[in-house]
This record gives structure tokens, sequence and C-alpha cells, in this order.
């Protein structure tokens, strides 16, 4: 039997390996939850809630509702969050019971938006999200990588990362920044994950067929090499990314709020 295709949709329905990013759980630690310890955050496209289980181990006072398409996802985020939506974020906000949110994630969802202006813009109305803060998170085309492969003429679709087979939009630390702005934001801060590990994840990724094809998409986050990377390489790779993140970032994390 020959490999998967990337583009072949219905073979892989769900094929993420995932783990929590450390840059969107800085940000939100430092400019949410640190004032909020009860803080009731929205992650719009949870997937497995590898994010939201790390918010919660580090801030356990938080209220955590995931929005999510994917079944298979859902049945997994269920153990991290408090409350998963089966379903889009329009068909959420359709029937979003009131009381507001302290903030928003958004990782790694635009890219796989057609419209994201109009996505943001329809944020932007509800009422519960009216005073959130959001923490939006996006792979960034410019990095070394792409560059040197655009140069090569390679762009080979991929299960993720940013050459993922559902992507539909690219953006880069100032095209991102720009259609927040646009869509009624207010630009805050931002970040930047690291990208020299990064390089290497269709190799990586490898590693991980059997437990993805059993259904473990957090397997990496609960390894033990990803630990010891994340508690002893990451920060330092972080630290030299950050010194151009339009160069070295794998993803541009952005702070706003509705202008």
């Amino acid at each position: 039997m020959s490999a998967p295709f990337p583009l072949d949709l219905e073979r892989t329905p769900y094929a993420y390996v995932e783990r929590p990013n450390p840059t969107i759980q800085r940000l939100l630690s430092s400019k949410v939850v640190r004032e909020k310890p009860n803080a009731r955050i929205l992650d719009i496209g949870c997937g497995c809630g590898a994010n939201a289980r790390a918010l919660k181990e580090a801030a356990p006072g938080v209220h955590v509702v995931g929005i999510e398409p994917n079944a298979r996802a859902v049945e997994l985020a269920r153990k991290a969050c408090d409350e998963v939506f089966h379903g889009t974020s329009d068909e959420w906000l359709k029937t979003a019971p009131e009381g507001s949110f302290d903030a928003v994630v958004l990782s790694d969802v635009l890219e796989h938006i057609a419209d994201p202006f109009a996505f943001l813009r329809s944020l932007t109305s509800a009422p519960q999200l009216a005073d959130a803060t959001f923490i939006v998170s996006v792979p960034n085309y410019a990095v070394w990588y792409n560059r040197a492969r655009t140069l090569a003429g390679r762009f080979d679709y991929a299960f993720s990362g940013l050459y993922d087979r559902t992507h539909l939009r690219f953006f880069t630390r100032k095209s991102i920044r720009e259609l927040l702005r646009r869509a009624g934001f207010r630009v805050l801060d931002d970040g930047s994950t690291p990208s020299l590990l990064q390089s290497t994840a269709p190799l990586l990724r490898k590693l991980f067929e059997n437990d993805v094809a059993e259904g473990n998409h957090l397997a990496l986050a609960d390894s033990g090499a990803y630990r010891l990377y994340r508690d002893y390489v990451e920060p330092i790779e972080g630290a030299v990314c950050n010194l151009w993140p339009e160069l070295l970032g794998f993803q541009i994390v952005v702070v706003a709020r509705r202008a």
C-alpha cells in the first residue's frame, strides 16, 4: 500500500501531531491570566486541546471553552477543555450563551479560512467577545527555509506545518498585523515561535506516524524527548529566533484587542 498523499483528504481526515504553542502560553499568561487568574478563554479551532491542557496545568483557575469542527479532535479536546463545542465558530455564535470572555485564542486558524477578514469581523461583532484580548497565531510564510525552498522552485504540500494541505491563506509578520488592523483591531504586542527544529518537522513526523494512525495526536507533547527540548533547548532557540522574527520565526503570534 502506498503512503497517503497529502491532498487525498479522505485518506487521513485528521493528521496533526499537536503540542502547545509556547508563545501563546507566554502571552496569555502575561496579558490575561496574570491579571485574571479565573479568566474565561475561548479557544477557536482548539484541535486536540494541547494549548488548553498546558494552560490549565499552569493556571488551574481558568475556564477554557473550545470550538472544533473535527469529531476526532473533539473527543481528545474534551479531556483538556472545560467545554467543547463540536462545530464552527459561526455555529457557536448562533447559540452562544450570554457571558463575556476575557481572551480568544486563534492558534493557526486564519490560514485555513477563505475569507479571514469576514471571519474576524464576525468575531468583533459578537457581544460575548467585545472586551476580549485576542491571541492570534499564523505560520510565517517568510521563514528562512521557505525562502530557500521557493528560490529552488519547491512547494510540496504536507500533512501539517507551513505547507499544510488545507492552508488557503499565507501571512508574514507585516501582513497579519495589517489584516488585524483593517478588521478593526488594535495590535498590542507580538512574538514568534522558533523555526530551527521546526524545519526538520517532516522527518520528525515519521517517528509518530503510528501514533497518528492510532489516534494519539498528542504523542509528541507527551514524549520525554519533547519535554527535554521544551525545558532546555526551546528557550535558547526562541531567544535566537526573536532577534529576527520576520526571517527566523516559524509562527507569528499577535496580541490584539478590538479598536
